[in-house]
């Protein structure tokens, strides 16, 4: 250990005011993103908060060590085998979690790509989901039951998503529906529109509309689609879509067919022996 000099001193105190310095920065930092983005993107907001800790975390480490060396100059000559070990230790742990860097690298991704922002509502394996929070590593979808599903990042980044969020928010409710062959087309599609221009949900515009979407083997299949403002609520508009025309469908007398076959019985075929060879009956052949 060698006594610092006087410069040596001063340089050794403006490292300290570096370090307290990079600590109330980061800190200054870190409220002014929470206040200007952590209402409106606050998984954004969490991101940038960690970055701005790591590389205060990084600037005073640096710092911690110019100030070890000019107390111990040794430090300086050992500082090529620290490189070196730093290096192979950063290599096995690179190795070691490389399944969670792929995830947090995936989450900085989506943040800035804005892809996927919490509070958008997706369509996760055929449930409707909404992003409740965007972590690093992970992130947690609430479905319409209340459940909460975690996901890691490069998974959910990898999958293909339905979000619904993402430009104009209106979605359409979407209803197939099949009637008999027997039935009149124009009135089961006349009772479908009245059922989704009757409830209160369904915007006018877009108008509502019905496809004829081809001939099934029981039915004439038909689909509506009516337009809602909010996506969350899908899964109970379609519901509450069903049940309406159902209702519709009894009053106008169009019939949701049930599975048909069709057996036909054919007669048995007549001997080929003509009948005058057959023996009467008490007559016996000698």
């Amino acid at each position: 250990m060698v006594l610092p000099s006087d410069e040596s001193l001063m340089m050794i105190l403006l490292y300290i005011v570096g370090i307290i310095g990079a600590y109330y920065v980061a800190k200054l930092l870190k409220t002014i993103v929470l206040k200007q983005m952590g209402s409106k993107k606050p998984s954004l907001a969490s991101i940038l908060g960690i970055m701005i800790n790591v590389s205060a975390a990084i600037a005073a480490t640096i710092m911690v060590f110019d100030m070890l060396q000019i107390v111990y100059p040794e430090l300086g000559q050992a500082s090529v085998m620290l490189a070196y070990a730093a290096g192979a230790i950063t290599v096995i742990f690179g190795l070691a979690a490389q399944n969670s860097l792929g995830h947090i690298i995936a989450g900085i991704v989506m943040v800035f790509s804005q892809a996927i922002r919490v509070g958008d509502v997706l369509e996760y394996n055929g449930s409707i989901a909404r992003v409740e929070d965007i972590t690093l590593t992970h992130t947690r979808l609430v479905t319409l039951d209340g459940r909460r599903i975690v996901i890691p990042n490069q998974i959910l980044l990898n999958k293909e998503l339905v979000n619904y969020s993402l430009g104009r928010r209106r979605v359409a409710a979407v209803v197939d529906v099949g009637i008999s062959y027997e039935s009149n087309i124009e009135l089961a599609i006349k009772a479908m529109l009245e059922a989704a221009l009757d409830h209160p949900k369904i915007l006018p515009k877009p108008h509502p509309v019905v496809i004829v979407r081809g001939f099934g083997e029981n039915s004439v299949n038909l689909r509506l689609y009516a337009y809602i403002e909010y996506p969350w609520l899908k899964p109970v508009v379609e519901s509450e879509l069903i049940i309406e025309i159902h209702k519709r469908f009894k009053e106008y007398g169009v019939e949701i067919p049930y599975p048909r076959r069709v057996v036909i019985m054919r007669e048995k075929e007549s001997s080929s022996v003509p009948q005058s060879l057959v023996p009467e009956e008490g007559m016996v052949e000698s």
